[in-house]
């Protein structure tokens, strides 16, 4: 087996040789083996890293704020102190002077008060339907602390290479077609924040942020507020980076063909390139709610004022809930049931009915003679393996399909009421969000009729 060797790039991780194995398809190291995917390591190329050297004496008036528990660092003035752990809710904060620098690109200013974040939290958690009553107290409600979140801002160009199926409705039929796109395209400005402490889903859905209203960093933005020190490196964000460029690439795609009922993209190859990236502190609300023995978390964007988070699940309200869509669920079954049970009596007398007629068993004479060359020929025709039951097959699906869809249908509500039960947060902004439409974007789609689906 033959190893192709990559001469220019080294292992992020140790430094050592990279070796492409063809059977993996990915860049291996033998010195610490890890292994990465070409696309990775391109990427990694182009993103310079942090500056973290030590403070120096233009940092002195800063000091960091460091959990004993989770090993959270906050940094403030000398004049703010914290009691509490904004991300675990331990005590045990330790203060220390400053010991690496702390220079980010940009900051955008906290535009939403602490009065304002505290309605916000108490207005979200009342519009969902599975929070306990019991589930505020005044001084959780008051605990809530204002950080700059570190943030990587990236804009790039990415070739996309994606594949898919879509489905066209026509009259009984639904046509698949594979679809195939491929295109350039520029996302501007998308957040990836630089905290390990901090749910990346949690901070994707208090976007998006306003860059236009961000100002070159100055510390006096600071007084009153906290900031966490950023703590991943660019190996770390890499993998997020391409995964959500992918996410987008399958978006944008979908958004670019037309008449179709429903498109889905799965295979997706994105390959950035011109990429150019700041280091950024964007404000945040935090509210670290301590219920029964554990700990949930909203947010606040503490410039636009959305809100979303974890919440507490009264249980019984949630088992009263699924149980009732399951008691709906039961009925249906014994309705269809009973006009099954129905049509059967109702065939049962008609036929004993007849039967007891001269008539009849003249008839069932006739049919039993028809049917025994019928049955011989089916008997023959699978023996043969005759596509016989290929025909027959899609005729017993449209007898079929109203249950089968209602049953889709019952069963689809049911996993939606169990995610709106579970109280996940809400979803990332979509790809037209970050969009850069003043980019020229180049798409060469196709099509391919594959089949008819009923």
């Amino acid at each position: 087996m033959a190893d192709y060797s990559s001469k220019d790039t080294k292992c992020p991780g140790c430094g050592g040789k990279l070796i492409f194995d063809p059977e993996q398809q990915l860049l291996c190291c033998d010195f610490c083996g890890n292994t990465y995917s070409p696309e990775k390591i391109e990427l990694l190329l182009q993103i310079p890293e942090i500056d973290t050297g030590d403070a120096g004496e233009s940092e002195e008036d800063k000091c960091e704020l460091v959990c004993d528990s989770c090993g959270a660092v906050l940094i403030t003035d000398k004049n703010t102190s914290a009691t509490t752990c904004t991300f675990c809710g331990s005590p045990a904060i330790i203060t220390r002077r400053l010991s690496k620098q702390f220079r980010p690109d940009y900051i955008i200013p906290f535009e939403v008060s602490r009065q304002e974040a505290e309605t916000k939290f108490v207005e979200f958690a009342r519009s969902k339907k599975y929070v306990p009553k019991d589930y505020f107290s005044k001084s959780n409600i008051e605990s809530v602390q204002g950080i700059y979140v570190p943030f990587w801002i990236m804009s790039s160009r990415c070739k996309v290479s994606t594949r898919g199926e879509g489905l066209k409705k026509r009259a009984v039929y639904k046509d698949k077609y594979s679809l195939m796109s491929d295109f350039d395209v520029k996302y501007d400005n998308v957040p990836f924040d630089g905290s390990l402490e901090i749910s990346d889903g949690l901070m994707e859905a208090i976007e998006p942020f306003d860059i236009s209203r961000r100002i070159p960093f100055a510390s006096s933005y600071l007084q009153g507020f906290y900031a966490q020190k950023f703590n991943l490196t660019t190996d770390n964000l890499a993998d997020r980076i391409l995964a959500r460029m992918k996410h987008y690439g399958r978006e944008t795609a979908s958004m670019s063909f037309s008449g179709y009922e429903s498109v889905h993209f799965g295979a997706c190859a994105v390959r950035p390139y011109e990429l150019e990236h700041t280091y950024a502190l964007y404000p945040v609300w935090f509210l670290n709610y301590k219920y029964g023995n554990r700990h949930y978390m909203c947010a606040v964007n503490g410039q636009t004022g959305k809100t979303d988070g974890y919440l507490p699940v009264d249980e019984v309200k949630r088992k009263a809930r699924l149980i009732r869509h399951r008691i709906v669920d039961a009925l249906l079954i014994l309705m269809c049931v009973a006009i099954f049970g129905a049509l059967l009596a109702a065939l049962y007398w008609l036929g004993a009915t007849f039967i007891t007629s001269s008539a009849g068993l003249v008839l069932i004479l006739a049919l039993v003679c028809l049917a025994s060359p019928i049955g011989m020929m089916v008997f023959i025709g699978y023996h043969h393996k005759s596509n016989l039951g290929a025909k027959i097959e899609p005729i017993a699906e449209f007898l079929t399909r109203p249950v089968s869809k209602l049953a889709a249908r019952r069963h689809q509500s049911y996993l939606n009421l169990c995610n709106e039960t579970n109280m996940e947060v809400g979803p990332r902004p979509p790809a037209e969000e970050y969009y850069d439409s003043r980019a020229k974007i180049e798409f060469e789609n196709s099509e391919l009729y594959s089949n008819p689906e009923l």
